[in-house]
Parts: structure tokens; C-alpha cells; sequence
């Protein structure tokens, strides 16, 4: 039955969506980091032992290129354009310098969901241009289903090793307390303090974060509460930011991308193909009509 519903056929619209979303998201990862500042790393830290170990220490030279031909890859997806070959090229791009970026050859954890998500659309065809918004597939179903379960998975996961290393304290103890008192927040230690300092807050922060993690495959599993999730996944990395300085961003837009065009049971507007080979034919055959 489970596999039935993920195999089911999906609307191109939603596939064409989620595959232009994650995409940007990568594009976006590219673009704004500063990656020529794994030349300036002494040679003690990068160990190479891990995922992408086997790629040598590069020059700057070579870093740019990756960044430069990773992002134009990801702008050519989000185009269309040879959707899944630009996707493989902006994947790699990613990958590689994500795990550089590690030192070690693994991924930090502010790229580990949006590394996850794309490496799963690597799998899965994009519709093509010509292709109405409206057709249905089997191939466009199931890579929104099982992005959703990744995505559920992932958050899940994390909820479960706060409870296998800490139990139950970690959110009702004085865990998040302390952690708030030695985090370094944009808007200056007296934020962060006066935030650990109040009755309960801390508490309830991390009750309601280890809560939303534990439900995550629950919400994503109805359609009417994934846009729902969507929003308190950016209001709970919003405030981890707010009081830590950790960027979760990429977490942020990745949800975002996969959650909120499956969580729409409507074409939207945006997804009509004005262009698209059906209602050019209809277009035609108007103006050929007397």
C-alpha cells in the first residue's frame, strides 16, 4: 500500500517545481559562500577521510571554476535547459566543495538536507519544456513522495539522537539554558542571556523543536499541514539563529521546496506553461479557424 502511494503518478507541475526549487537552493549555496577560503586552510586540517577524500587540496583557481560552473549549472536546471545533466554538474559542484568545506571530506551539518534531497532528484526526469503542467506520470510522482520522506526521515532522525544521548531532559532540563548562554547571537550576548534568563523559555524552545523533529513524517504525510511545517521549520531555524548565530538556511529553503508544492492540491498560476506545446496548438488552430 506504502508503495503504491509513493509510485502513484504525479502532476508535471510538481515535479518541474520541486526539481527547479532544490536547484536554486543549491545555485544559492554556491553563489554565496566564499569558497576560495579552503586554499587558506593549513594542510593539518584537511585529513581527506571521508566522502570526497579523494579530491587533492585545490587552488583557488580551481574553486572559483568549481563554484562558477556549478552555479551556471544550476541556473541552466532551473531553465530547463538539459534539466538533469545542468542538475548532475551543480550536484557534484556541491558536493565536492560542501565536503571540502568539512576539511574532512564530510558535510557539515547546515548542508546535510539539501546534500540529501539532491542526491535523491539525481534519480529522477524532470518533465520536459512541451510538457502541459497537467500531465500526469509515474515518473513525475514519485520524486515530490519520497523527497517528502527523506525530508521526514531526516528531521526524525534528529529528534531521535536527542533523546537516545540526552532522554528526555534535553528539552525539559536546563540544557537549552546553557546552551543559550554560551551562544554567540547577531544581536549581541544581553539578547541571548535575557532569552535563557526567562521562566520556561528555554524549556519550551526546546520542547517545541524536539517535538517538531519527532513529527515530522506525521506532517508531511497529510498534504494540508506540510506548508504548516514548512513555516515552523523557519520560525525554528529562524530563532536558532537568532540565539545561536547558526545558519540554517539551506534547512529553511529546502523544506521549503520540497514541502510547499506538495502541499498544494491546486495548480498555481505560476506553473501554467503559457508556452508549452498543447496551448500553442490550441493557439494555432484558433487563428486557423475562418
Amino acid at each position: 500500500m506504502l508503495d503504491a502511494r509513493l509510485i502513484a503518478p504525479g502532476p508535471a507541475w510538481r515535479a518541474r517545481w520541486l526539481h527547479a526549487g532544490v536547484a536554486a537552493v543549491v545555485g544559492l549555496r554556491l553563489l554565496t559562500r566564499d569558497w576560495t577560503q579552503l586554499a587558506d586552510r593549513p594542510p593539518a586540517l584537511r585529513t581527506h577521510l571521508n566522502l570526497v577524500g579523494w579530491v587533492p587540496d585545490l587552488p583557488v583557481v580551481a574553486l572559483v571554476a568549481l563554484q562558477v560552473v556549478g552555479f551556471a549549472a544550476a541556473v541552466l536546471a532551473i531553465g530547463r535547459v538539459r534539466p538533469r545533466l545542468a542538475f548532475a554538474v551543480a550536484w557534484t559542484a556541491y558536493v565536492v566543495l560542501s565536503g571540502l568545506w568539512g576539511s574532512s571530506g564530510k558535510f557539515m551539518h547546515n548542508d546535510v538536507l539539501t546534500v540529501t534531497v539532491a542526491t535523491l532528484l539525481l534519480f529522477s526526469s524532470p518533465p520536459a519544456r512541451g510538457v502541459p503542467a497537467d500531465a500526469r506520470h509515474l515518473r513525475w510522482g514519485w520524486p515530490p513522495r519520497a523527497a517528502l520522506a527523506v525530508v521526514g526521515v531526516v528531521y526524525l532522525l534528529t529528534g531521535v539522537q536527542k533523546l537516545r544521548h540526552s532522554g528526555p531532559g534535553w528539552a525539559l532540563g536546563d540544557n537549552m539554558a546553557w546552551v543559550l548562554r554560551q551562544g554567540t547571537s547577531p544581536f549581541g550576548e544581553g539578547f541571548t542571556l535575557a532569552v535563557a534568563n526567562l521562566p520556561a523559555l528555554p524549556q519550551l524552545l526546546a520542547a517545541g523543536a524536539l517535538c517538531l523533529e519527532l513529527l515530522a513524517p506525521l506532517l508531511l504525510l497529510v498534504a494540508w499541514t506540510r506548508i504548516p511545517f514548512a513555516v515552523a521549520v523557519a520560525v525554528m531555524h529562524t530563532s536558532i539563529w537568532a540565539c545561536l548565530g547558526l545558519d540554517y538556511s539551506a534547512w529553511v529553503l529546502t523544506v521549503a521546496a520540497v514541502a510547499v508544492p506538495a502541499g498544494l492540491p491546486w495548480r498555481p498560476p505560476w506553473s501554467r506553461q503559457l508556452w508549452s506545446r498543447q496551448l500553442w496548438n490550441r493557439r494555432r488552430a484558433r487563428v486557423a479557424t475562418p
